[in-house]
């Protein structure tokens, strides 16, 4: 793997823009191929997919000094939203007067960042728009406890193409636990309760006790490919909705990719990045050493982890958006752009939730009123 501290960065592209040969339209990218093809015309043009491995850099020297950055490595436009915080690039002739993750008009057209990290690979886009349109029409129709006008205002929101920034993290983990393991024994124990009739009866019981031992252990863990959004456009219980991604899949970063679709510049920068994916090893971490205290159960586990040989990488990922509004309140709809998985969110009806509470409370009552005055 390359050291990104020792590495000298290769110089940016040349501002690159995908017109068609053939009637001089911009070219976009075709979900499930490795083609641009111009939605006019229908010109087609193969996007040249290197074979090399994709790079990851050493973390601890990033951290120290990150490395120059190269942009998008084609000319883009940055429009900033106001009410989710994303910051989306698109193609100079695309029109983008709304927000792509959460469809508010209070975007403000701003320069794209120059010293953006270009990302090392992506994930290129598999489901087709109409598949991701059919996803999201079914999806509507089977929403129970929503109001009934609903599916109306939901056609008004539009899908958007769109690539989701993410860091991955690759480490070894060195951990010691020490724990108090519990093993379960049981005791005949005797007690006193009264009858029918009135009279004290005397009964035995097998009562559960727990025996301490103190244990220890040692373990080894490796990480690869721990994955973590950058993105703020969208929120994090959606995105954990549709993830995870295939990353067996990923090819070599190429702007061409990103003809026909947005792509948002990363909002949590690599040294936050790195909090959350160590928080998440942690995390797993932790639960595997729980698993290896012996016993039954256990209690005051505390864990001491090393971590080293840490590296990174950037990568886009695709998402399909369905952002609409529904009473001035934004809600959102996400079909993955590689596997198809989906997660949404929409408004509940009060008045239905309701009305089938006052159901189950009636059919309670009849059933009481017919089998338990006669039980």
């Amino acid at each position: 793997m390359s050291d990104i501290a020792t590495t000298t960065p290769k110089p940016p592209e040349a501002i690159r823009r995908f017109p068609c040969k053939q009637c001089g339209a911009g070219l976009e990218f075709k979900p499930g191929q490795t083609v641009l093809q111009c939605p006019y015309c229908g010109h087609r043009e193969e996007i040249p997919v290197t074979p090399e491995a994709i790079r990851e850099y050493d973390l601890e020297s990033a951290l120290l000094s990150l490395p120059h950055t190269e942009g998008w490595g084609s000319e883009r436009r940055a429009l900033h939203c106001e009410n989710c915080g994303a910051t989306t690039t698109f193609a100079p002739g695309q029109v983008a007067g709304k927000c792509a993750f959460c469809g508010s008009s209070k975007v403000v057209e701003q320069g794209s960042a120059a010293n953006l990290i270009r990302p090392e690979s992506l994930v290129p886009f598999a489901i087709p728009r109409e598949d991701a349109q059919e996803r999201f029409r079914k999806w509507i129709s089977s929403l129970w406890f929503r109001p009934n006008d609903l599916k109306h205002a939901a056609q008004l929101g539009t899908i958007s193409g769109a690539y989701l920034p993410f860091w991955t993290f690759d480490a070894f983990v060195s951990s010691h636990w020490t724990a108090e393991a519990g093993y379960y024994y049981y005791v005949t124990e005797q007690y006193t309760e009264t009858d029918s009739e009135g009279r004290s009866v005397t009964k035995t019981r097998q009562v559960q006790k727990i025996r301490w031992e103190w244990a220890a252990g040692s373990r080894q863990d490796f990480f690869d490919d721990e994955l973590v959004c950058a993105s703020t456009g969208l929120p994090p219980h959606l995105i954990a909705g549709i993830t995870p991604y295939n990353l067996d899949a990923l090819v070599p970063y190429e702007s061409s990719f990103l003809a026909g679709f947005a792509a948002e510049e990363y909002q949590i920068d690599l040294t936050a990045g790195w909090g959350v994916g160590k928080q998440q090893m942690e995390g797993q971490v932790h639960a595997r050493c729980a698993g290896d205290v012996p016993g039954d159960t256990h209690r005051n586990l505390n864990v001491d982890m090393a971590f080293s040989q840490m590296q990174f990488k950037h990568l886009l990922a695709p998402v399909w958006v369905a952002a609409y509004l529904y009473q001035n309140k934004s809600f959102r709809f996400l079909v993955n752009g590689q596997t198809g998985k989906t997660s949404g969110e929409a408004p509940l009806s009060w008045w239905k939730i309701t009305g089938f509470v006052l159901l189950l409370i009636t059919i309670g009552l009849l059933l009481w009123y017919f089998f338990g005055r006669n039980g």
